[in-house]
């Protein structure tokens, strides 16, 4: 079941935080931001570059070849 998430939400997770005696409190965002942000992509860390690390072995050890025959 997923939770339509609504600035209310926030409201009453602060008035929670507040009656618990919890230090924390959340900015309210409008419904737009709410939405805005559950419709972009879910990438938590940058992607690496992919690089074939033996293709790149090959090419450097070609490479040496070629300065050691220079």
């Amino acid at each position: 079941m997923k939770i339509k998430l609504t600035p209310q939400t926030y409201i009453d997770m602060n008035k929670e935080f507040e009656e618990n005696g919890d230090r924390i409190r959340l900015n309210i965002p409008t419904q737009e931001e709410i939405d805005k942000w559950q419709a972009s992509p879910k990438t938590h860390f940058k992607e690496s570059p992919k690089v074939d690390l033996v293709a790149k072995s090959w090419e450097e050890y070609y490479k040496k070849q070629e300065e050691l025959e220079s």
